[in-house]
């Protein structure tokens, strides 16, 4: 490590302005950070979107979330060369990551590490010194001794930040859902219900996700290196060393314009020499030492001896006005550092450490568990979070597609009405009967809460938690032969239309119309 490279300020700081120093490094070098990280990024979630289905999308955003410390290495990457004046292009940071994979304890990091509250602070002990085992718990106790709590903190900050401007841009999103889709639609979206319109909202709501944590996690790697500096700064006095090194460098260049210097004067003063006169010593000259001797006259009347000297300096330091004590009372801290009781067995501190790691873990799995809980059995309690409306809320519409599906205006029996067009060669006005009264069976025997702006897929994806397996495929097929009709123009075949109407009775038509119609 060449510490004259280094681009920042280096001194001691608080952790506090040392986080500061991380934000201003990613506002410094943010091209160089963002790049690599984007199209890594992209990487993943192009594999994802091939590998993982779509109805397990809340998958690869776990995915997502969990490769965060692979993220964090690329980033200290690039911030760490940064530093210290090279500025890596975005390939040559790409290049580097299967060493960081295999060589910065990535594995560590993705299993039992995941959740360490301080892992963007213990990194560079990882990646840049590469110490392991004792060597990097003692390491890492020393550095976190002062700034533990810190890092912990800058953590927590940044995820409450990642939050807030996660549920902010969803809310965002929200304002331009129309008003009439938007109130069940935070229960369609958990239980994968969503239809029309939900689906751009998940999309767009995943990726405000993505865009948020990206924006973020730089922020949180650069200002952990920061504080890491700073801890090592005040460790290992870089600023004093740096200060030396740089007042080495001024005098070794005023050390050569010295020497030039005295090289010029000698050889000025060798050249005036030769042509100057011989001068004699005058024996005559007295030297006038009366000064000198009426000092040393003075000084030896004054002087004692070493024996009396000590007797002189005792009797001063025995003066009432030297002997005055004071006892000052104040709180502090305990001293951590005294030896423990000796009737305390040398294995209590092991079993203590062993016990506290089994109920951090145990709590740790507890909450993995319930939220897993939560998902499984999420048809069960998600329902009482939903308002459900009163029966005299639901406006049943009277028209959907043009089609009047009020029950005065519909034939007694749908089966021989719609024969009766089909042998006429109505083909169009045989399918058009056919969905306009499994339309109204839908609004008025299911209760199924169709809207103007429904299409028919659309009625499709909400039918198919209120039918049968059975009554859902009828409804498909004949969805499908209207379509085809309607936008088309493409008339089903023979086959298509003997099913439809040879089925309606027993695999669409609603018991409960059948009972009314017989009674």
């Amino acid at each position: 490590m060449q510490l004259e490279t280094i681009t920042a300020n280096i001194r001691s700081r608080s952790p506090w302005e040392a986080i500061d120093l991380g934000f201003a490094m990613v506002r410094a070098w943010w091209i160089s950070i963002y790049t690599p990280l984007a199209i890594l990024l992209l990487a993943i979630i192009t594999v994802l979107l091939l590998l993982v289905p779509y109805e397990f999308y809340w998958v690869s955003l776990v995915i997502l979330w969990w490769l965060k410390p692979l993220y964090h290495r690329l980033i200290l990457y690039v911030i760490s060369h940064q530093m210290f004046g090279e500025s890596p292009s975005w390939s040559a940071s790409l290049k580097v990551l299967p060493d960081l994979v295999l060589h910065s304890g990535l594995f560590s990091e993705l299993t039992w590490r995941r959740f360490s509250m301080s892992r963007g602070f213990r990194l560079p002990i990882w990646q840049l010194e590469r110490l392991r085992g004792k060597d990097r718990r003692d390491r890492q106790q020393l550095l976190l001794a002062n700034v533990h709590s810190p890092a912990i903190w800058l953590n927590i900050a940044i995820f409450s930040f990642q939050l807030i401007l996660t549920v902010s841009f969803f809310m965002l999103i929200w304002l331009f859902i129309p008003e009439y889709y938007a109130e069940d639609l935070f229960y369609k979206l958990i239980s994968n219900q969503l239809t029309g319109i939900g689906y751009s909202v998940e999309v767009i709501a995943v990726m405000g996700f993505v865009m948020v944590m990206v924006f973020l996690e730089p922020f949180y790697i650069a200002a952990s290196f920061a504080m890491y500096l700073n801890r090592r700064t005040q460790l290992e006095a870089w600023d004093i060393e740096l200060s030396f090194r740089k007042m080495a460098n001024r005098l070794s260049k005023l050390k050569q314009a010295l020497s030039v210097a005295i090289t010029g004067a000698l050889m000025v003063l060798f050249v005036t020499g030769i042509s100057a006169e011989t001068s004699y010593a005058n024996d005559d000259y007295n030297e006038d030492t009366s000064v000198e001797s009426s000092y040393t006259e003075h000084l030896s009347e004054t002087r004692l001896d070493v024996s009396e000297s000590r007797a002189v300096i005792d009797a001063v330091m025995q003066n009432e006005h030297l002997k005055q004590e004071e006892i000052v009372k104040r709180w502090r801290l305990k001293n951590n550092d005294l030896s423990e009781d000796e009737s305390t067995p040398p294995w209590a501190g092991t079993f203590s450490a062993i016990f506290a790691m089994i109920i951090e873990y145990a709590l740790w799995i507890a909450i993995a568990v319930g939220i897993i809980a939560l998902y499984i059995y999420r048809k069960r309690w998600m329902p009482l979070l939903v308002r459900v409306p009163e029966e005299a809320e639901i406006l049943k519409p009277d028209i959907l597609f043009g089609m009047d599906l009020r029950k005065e205006n519909l034939p007694g029996d749908v089966v021989a009405a719609a024969s009766a067009l089909w042998s006429e060669g109505k083909v169009r006005d045989t399918l058009s009967l056919l969905y306009r009264c499994a339309l109204a069976q839908l609004v008025n025997q299911e209760s199924l809460p169709l809207e103007h702006s429904h299409t028919e897929g659309d009625i499709l994806k909400l039918s198919q938690s209120a039918l049968s397996e059975t009554r859902h495929t009828y409804l498909q097929r004949l969805t499908q032969s209207w379509v085809q009709v309607a936008y088309a123009h493409e008339y089903p075949s023979n086959e298509r239309m003997s099913y439809l109407l040879g089925n309606w009775s027993s695999e669409f038509a609603s018991t409960r119309s059948s009972s009314g119609e017989q009674q």
